[in-house]
């Protein structure tokens, strides 16, 4: 007997083992694959690919051309380059994105009978194109409608399955309950498509949500400004007229906004000319009138040098009364909250006056873009509204300063005036005050002058001003599917058909509370399996193993027969051996095991008897084809004197003994208590070779543990697939407490296929000679 350290050996996992209830599954594994495999073929054929849409665009950054920044200036400042990330959250935009989808008219989708699914989207290759005249109610989001064409100048239409069908010219309104809409041909001149076409509405809003979610920008370098665009879709025509439109679209929102820009800062100086031609007028009718009614000619020397020293005086007071005027400008700008004409920047000197509006027309143009693109709460938006307020705040401070500055500077200008006044009143009085209307001719000429070339500098930048953006690739498509992946899905199909059936197996055997293999009970009962016995073929009737043959089960028995040595207790000899045969529960196969035991050790020529001690369900004596109803164990265990008919030698095998049940008692736990077994097991050791003793099972009765204390070696027998895995705890039980001698185990019924572990001896018997 194997000792009870062996609980303390780990033994290495065997992998041979592990993977044996898979391969004995095998055809299994093959079925799911095959199932798998079709299924994927099958999703691949009917699934429509998905093709990946692409496109590069690059955004130009602002001009730095000085006159192009003075431009702009004119209006708000000179505008900041371009933030790439703010770009891209432009042409993403929902509004953008719901242009092109009117544009495009993505909101109406058609179908038409395909070679492989039964309806497939078409784009590009529809036979018609149906126009909504009005917006549709939400009732048309959920009607399909079905369109035949007849021919070029007739259709028919069916709203929905079940509805008569009307028919209706091409063009003509088509009034519905859910709104107006017409249907033309899309190719007149052309073949006449007469399949049917299905055609679906569908809400703007989310066909612009469903874009605005696919599609990507990202920048292809970020030292650069190159935007890649690019978005999933089933139809690559459809995808590609997306993207053209969204680019295109982008381009126009950019030029329009750069037009608005540079209109205003034209409408500003236009307003400026118009004011400074009619003072110029003015001031030259006046000098005409002077001229004329005083009959001036000439000026004096004297008078010129103060004149000129005049003019430069008057020409500083001017251009203080400008920036004073400026100053009033830039106030009333602040205080209209940008309603209003906004200052000429670049008339004005001051150049820290000069980056405050510079700044704040830039910060209002961003303000303006964010306005137009996004929705409020924006953080962005409002970081911008927070910059313009607190720029305008430090522009008001500083107009009250400069104010104060340009103050003081007038009063010392006119205290210089009166001085040069005074000079002139030596002047006869009629050169004086033509003196006086020839400068104001002057500044006003200068200042005429100046916005005229003003103008045509906007003029010329605004008709030589490149484009922001330019499309480096046109949108094309991948040229094979991105999705489904063939081989991912064919993988993963290969995947699925070996994980199913394995986690099939797995979970069938973690269901189960059967005994499946020599683990369940070497590792819960610490009892290792002494001998297993392949489960008895399906065409043998008979319960006796034919020994003489080389059958799988015969050689188990003659392997068990030969290990009984290994199976003695300490002490023991092989002559008049003891063997207690008995299980957990009945129908386990232990009177198998005792009569074929029995039989292999009398085929050596052993006298061996079999006590068929299963006083409530006997099988021996049936098994050897004997009338168990005659007299038998319980007819002496009652008192009976033993008697010479009591051992009845059997027919198989004349070495070979059987003391029958006999009558079934009503208390054989009790007979067996009595005594008399003892005398009778006595008697047989001096006559034969080996006793085998039948007995019930352990979990039910008593009576095998009564009979324990005659036994040498006890086979506890283990039905594959049958015995419930519980009772190894109560093997274990009798194991350590050693209740029964030299015990140990022998698994009877084994199915090979469905064993984990088991099979030495079945993949021997099976192999070929050599």
């Amino acid at each position: 007997m194997i000792d009870s350290a062996y609980s303390e050996v780990k033994k290495p996992v065997n992998m041979r083992a592990f993977l044996a209830k898979y391969t004995r599954n095998w055809y299994w594994f093959a079925l799911a694959i095959v199932v798998s495999l079709a299924g994927a073929y099958f999703y691949l054929r009917y699934t429509p690919p998905v093709y990946q849409v692409s496109s590069v665009l690059l955004i130009q950054k602002e001009s730095k051309d000085p006159t192009d920044a003075e431009i702009i200036a004119t209006q708000k400042g000179p505008a900041s380059e371009k933030i790439i990330e703010n770009e891209i959250e432009v042409i993403k935009s929902r509004n953008l994105i719901r242009r092109v989808v009117d544009e495009l008219n993505l909101s109406v989708a058609y179908f038409q009978p395909g070679a492989v699914r039964k309806q497939e989207e078409v784009y590009t290759k529809s036979p018609i194109a149906v126009v909504i005249q009005d917006s549709l109610a939400p009732e048309a989001y959920t009607t399909p409608l079905q369109i035949q064409v007849l021919n070029r100048n007739q259709f028919e239409l069916q709203e929905g399955e079940g509805s008569p069908a009307a028919r209706y010219s091409f063009d003509q309104p088509v009034k519905r309950s859910f709104g107006t809409f017409r249907v033309r041909l899309t190719n007149p001149t052309g073949s006449l498509d007469t399949r049917p076409v299905a055609v679906t509405f569908s809400d703007p809003e989310e066909v612009a949500q469903s874009i605005q979610t696919s599609l990507k920008a990202e920048l292809v370098n970020q030292k650069g400004t190159t935007l890649k665009l690019s978005m999933e879709t089933t139809l690559p025509d459809r995808g590609k007229a997306i993207l053209g439109r969204l680019m295109n679209d982008y381009a126009l929102s950019l030029a329009n906004d750069r037009s608005q820009e540079v209109n205003s800062a034209l409408a500003l100086i236009d307003e400026r000319l118009r004011l400074i031609t009619g003072e110029l007028n003015s001031v030259e009718k006046n000098v005409e009138s002077y001229k004329s009614g005083q009959g001036i000619t000439d000026l004096s020397t004297e008078g010129n040098l103060v004149f000129e020293a005049a003019k430069a005086n008057d020409a500083k007071m001017n251009d203080i009364q400008f920036q004073v005027q400026t100053l009033d400008g830039v106030e009333k700008y602040l205080k209209s909250n940008g309603s209003g004409v906004a200052p000429a920047v670049a008339s004005i000197n001051d150049p820290m006056l000069t980056g405050l509006l510079t700044k704040l027309g830039d910060l209002q143009g961003e303000q303006e873009k964010y306005n137009r693109t996004t929705q409020p709460g924006n953080p962005f938006r409002q970081t911008v509204e927070a910059q313009v307020q607190n720029t305008r705040k430090a522009i008001d401070e500083y107009v009250v300063n400069e104010r104060q500055n340009l103050q003081v500077m007038q009063n010392n200008l006119k205290a210089r005036s009166n001085q040069l006044t005074s000079s002139l009143r030596t002047i006869p009085r009629k050169e004086r005050e033509f003196l006086t209307i020839k400068r104001q001719q002057a500044i006003k000429e200068n200042l005429y002058l100046l916005l005229l070339q003003k103008r045509e500098e906007a003029t010329i930048a605004h008709a030589s001003k490149s484009q922001d953006s330019r499309v480096m690739d046109k949108p094309y498509a991948s040229p094979r599917p991105v999705k489904p992946s063939t081989s991912g899905v064919y993988l993963l199909a290969l995947f699925a058909g070996l994980l199913i059936p394995a986690g099939f197996i797995e979970a069938r055997s973690a269901a189960s509370d059967k005994v499946k293999s020599k683990r369940d009970i070497e590792t819960e009962a610490k009892v290792p399996v002494f001998a297993e016995i392949v489960r008895k073929p399906k065409g043998q009737r008979t319960n006796l193993v034919d020994l003489s043959t080389p059958s799988i089960i015969a050689e188990q028995f003659r392997m068990l027969r030969a290990n009984l040595q290994y199976a003695a207790g300490p002490g023991q000899s092989s002559a008049g051996r003891v063997i207690l045969v008995t299980s957990s529960v009945s129908g386990e196969g232990k009177s198998f095991i005792s009569v074929n035991l029995a039989l292999s050790l009398a085929t050596l020529n052993k006298k061996v008897v079999v006590l068929e001690l299963d006083l409530r369900k006997p099988q021996i004596a049936q098994y050897l084809g004997m009338d168990w109803t005659k007299s038998g164990l319980s007819d002496f265990l009652t008192g009976q004197p033993m008697a010479d008919s009591l051992v009845r030698q059997s027919v198989v095998n004349p070495n070979l003994y059987v003391i029958p049940s006999g009558p079934i008692p009503a208390n054989p736990t009790e007979l067996l208590s009595n005594g008399r077994i003892d005398s009778l097991i006595a008697s047989l050791r001096q006559e034969y070779d080996f006793i085998i003793m039948d007995t019930p099972p352990v979990s039910m009765l008593a009576d095998a543990s009564l009979l324990s204390e005659y036994a040498d070696t006890t086979f506890y027998v283990v039905r594959h697939e049958y015995t419930p895995r519980n009772y190894m705890r109560l093997l274990s039980d009798l194991h350590d407490s050693q209740r029964f001698p030299s015990l140990n185990v022998i698994v009877n019924a084994v199915n090979y296929p469905n064993g984990e572990d088991f099979g030495y001896g079945y993949a021997y018997a099976s192999s070929k000679a050599y």
